[in-house]
């Protein structure tokens, strides 16, 4: 089952944090071919702005990297768009309805997240990071 890859998962797999380690086991199964997990370009735009705009954050050329790993990326379609544009969840922002719009348009029913406001979208399961089993069961390891 294909998932998506929010831009959290992206940025914590570099950021010393308790998120760190459960993002790069998801990154490491992707790049390997264990799992297929997908992002768009939206997302990366994200990562690069925040890589571009950090002082001591991100390291540079992370988004290169992730690019060499993750493509081909999901394109963000004028389908997308508009499926992103008639998401009702309160508390969700442009970039996420994208994600969500992008997920759908390209029959995706998973994200995997830190961002506790996709658990407002009926249409995805968010599965966090931290949540072992869940993150199992999506690279195919069980529990």
């Amino acid at each position: 089952m294909t998932f998506f890859l929010d831009a959290n998962v992206l940025i914590y797999s570099v950021a010393s944090s308790e998120y760190q380690e459960p993002c790069l086991r998801i990154l490491d199964a992707v790049a390997h071919g264990d799992a297929p997990g997908r992002t768009s370009t939206a997302v990366l735009e994200e990562v690069w702005h925040v890589e571009l705009r950090a002082r001591g954050g991100p390291p540079a050329n992370l988004t290169h990297r992730l690019y060499s790993l993750l493509r081909p990326l999901l394109p963000v379609t004028d389908e997308a768009f508009g499926l992103a544009l008639s998401i009702p969840v309160r508390g969700l922002g442009a970039n996420d309805r994208l994600h969500i719009g992008t997920c759908l348009a390209h029959g995706i029913d998973t994200i995997v997240s830190a961002d506790r406001a996709f658990d407002g979208v009926p249409e995805v399961r968010r599965v966090d990071p931290l949540d072992t089993a869940a993150v199992g069961l999506l690279l195919g390891r069980g529990n």
